[in-house]
């Protein structure tokens, strides 16, 4: 580990285009008045942190960005290393899904050769330190405010950067300064909880400055000029800072890291109620559900996203993110595709807000007449469809339904007429498939990030934070706290309440009565809110399981998905159709052990440090 942080922590990270000098690290010669007195090379230095790169690989801070990690890293997203999604091609995720790490433990850490997480986030942490601590040193600064903006994006970078890491390895040491050569490099690791806090408070320091520079939002406000449309939008602001703060705090509350109990959630929850008010005195808002896509693609930004990441160029879905489509879908020799299993699906209630994950649930819904498992989804939360593609999906290049279904008069699952593809596509297959171009084994596809069409060239959005988390974030906080009932802060608004505006704005019902009685009983509802609004983005599902220490419980249930075969249309089955759930292979079943809340670094470079004590390997 002790060459882990050597060459991290050392290691300045200015290579910058066009500044070939800035190659030099100041440590080795480079004269640091020329850097950190002039403000366009303070800005260069700095600016390392967003598109630096290392042996031609990004070495920044969009290695944080989950789904830019999933999408040009690892082809897969993370969901499916959970119950909820399986993987289309066996070997991008089922070894580490199944609990055996192996060589991919390089991909997170320190290989150069593809875009390491650690590597990345300690390389930009040691060059916000510098940043911070030679602050005072310029002397052309156009104006105080770009000098407090600057100084505030440095704060909420490092918060960031060890944020991220924790968050994927625990507990970390927490640099606050440049180390110098002889400082003491065998640093102590702290724990999450004490990790989590020290990143509050920069996430915090970050709003104090950014506040005072005019950034607590980037853009203009709705129905202003330069909305949605500020040349500096990509970065983080004031409001997205409080919002890290109360996201930080939560995790530090949740079971995987609390301390101190109440009032840990208490801490979170104040946190949290003031970053939401801050997010609506700023003028954010929840997008309606006909457009809550465009969180994801089309738009480049929108008005629910508090700081988001926007892909470089709009492209088309045959070579990006190929983690979400399927080979139906893409061109792309390596496409993976994440396909949902019926255990997530179960989590989408009937649209009279009744739930659907056990056999009882099901059955009392079908005796209201709510639910019927040969009409499966219809009469369902509208996230469903939004989410998750299915047989019968009406898409925006396919107005007569995809077919997922297997017709055995023809011996065959027909194919999909799909706008902009000159052949038909191929959606359904043989059930336990083997691997081979991404195939289904669950019978479900991946809906919230495609456009419905066939390689049709639109941006996609990464949004890091968007407010409809901010109400969800409360809400768990609140509720941990205080009761479903309970408020905090200055904000009007309770637990219940909160998680009520999201399910209103999907066109949901209010929880259900009987599930708001108790912390105990709402705190499922929560879960399960949070779990179909925030699907597929943000690797929250991967981290919330874990957080609430679930994981053991999700991970060990048999993965299902839905088998679907033509038959003749009659009263048993209405849409021509025979739905069936099924195991989906035991190769592609998931595993447990306590080892998989964390990834763990390399044993030959923690070991070179003697008071960092590793993960247990898995």
């Amino acid at each position: 580990m002790k060459k882990i942080l050597y060459s991290l922590l050392i290691a300045s990270g200015i290579a910058l285009t066009g500044c070939s000098w800035l190659d030099i690290n100041p440590e080795t010669g480079l004269d640091e008045s020329e850097v950190f007195t002039v403000w366009d090379n303070y800005k260069s230095y700095f600016n390392y942190v967003y598109s630096g790169t290392t042996s031609g690989n990004e070495t920044n801070i969009t290695l944080g960005y989950p789904a830019y990690l999933d999408t040009w890293n690892l082809r897969f997203t993370w969901a499916a290393l959970t119950d909820m999604a399986d993987c289309g091609r066996l070997v991008r995720a089922q070894n580490i899904k199944a609990g055996t790490l192996g060589a991919n433990v390089s991909v997170f850490t320190t290989d150069l050769s593809r875009r390491p997480i650690s590597y990345s986030m300690f390389k930009i942490i040691r060059i916000c330190n510098k940043a911070i601590a030679n602050i005072d040193r310029i002397r052309n600064c156009p104006s105080e405010e770009d000098k407090k903006d600057i100084l505030g994006q440095a704060y909420f970078v490092r918060g960031y950067a060890h944020f991220v890491l924790c968050r994927y390895f625990g507990g970390m040491p927490y640099l606050d300064k440049a180390l110098e050569a002889d400082d003491e490099w065998d640093l102590p690791r702290m724990s999450s909880h004490d990790t989590y806090l020290r990143c509050a408070e920069d996430f915090e320091e970050a709003w104090k400055y950014l506040d005072a520079a005019g950034k607590a939002r980037r853009d203009a406000g709705p129905g202003q000029p330069g909305h949605l449309n500020a040349p500096d939008q990509n970065r983080p602001n004031g409001v997205a800072a409080k919002a890290m703060k109360a996201r930080a705090l939560l995790y530090a509350a949740s079971p995987l890291s609390n301390v101190n109990g109440d009032e840990d959630w208490k801490a979170a929850a104040s946190a949290c109620s003031e970053a939401l008010s801050l997010a609506l005195e700023n003028s954010f808002d929840l997008l309606p559900i006909d457009s809550w896509q465009n969180n994801f693609i089309k738009s480049r930004y929108t008005n629910e996203q508090i700081w988001a990441h926007v892909f470089s160029a709009a492209k088309a879905n045959a070579a990006s993110y190929s983690c979400i489509y399927t080979y139906a879908m893409s061109n792309y020799t390596n496409a993976s595709g994440d396909c949902p299993t019926q255990n997530f699906v179960d989590k989408f209630e009937t649209i009279y807000g009744e739930p659907l994950e056990t056999p009882e649930q099901r059955e009392a819904a079908a005796l209201a007449g709510h639910y019927n498992e040969q009409n499966p989804y219809a009469g369902r939360d509208p996230r469903l469809d939004l989410t998750v593609l299915h047989d019968g999906s009406v898409v925006a290049g396919c107005a007569t339904g995809v077919n997922f279904y297997y017709d055995p008069d023809q011996k065959m699952y027909p194919g999909t007429k799909i706008a902009g593809a000159s052949s038909q596509r191929f959606f359904g297959h043989e059930w336990g498939a083997t691997d081979g171009k991404g195939m289904t084994n669950t019978g479900y596809m991946v809906n919230k990030w495609w456009d419905g069409k066939f390689n049709v060239s639109y941006n996609r959005s990464d949004p890091l934070i968007r407010l409809a988390e901010l109400y969800l974030n409360y809400a768990e906080a609140v509720n941990e706290a205080y009761g479903p009932d309970g408020k905090a802060g200055d904000i009007e608004l309770s637990a219940v309440e909160a998680v009520n505006v999201v399910r209103a704005r999907a066109g949901m019902p209010p929880v259900l009565s009987e599930f708001t009685s108790d912390k105990e009983s709402f705190r499922e509802r929560i879960r399960n809110e949070r779990t179909v609004e925030l699907a597929f983005e943000g690797h929250h599902y991967y981290l919330d399981i874990r957080r609430w220490k679930i994981a053991p419980k999700t991970m060990t249930k048999t993965l299902m998905g839905m088998y679907v075969e033509k038959v003749p249309v009659s009263a048993e089955y209405p849409l021509g159709r025979k739905f069936e759930r099924r195991a989906i292979p035991s190769n592609r079943q998931s595993t447990w052990k306590d080892a998989m809340y964390y990834i763990p670094f390399p044993v030959e470079e923690a070991n070179k440090m003697k008071n960092f004590v590793n993960n247990p390997i898995w």
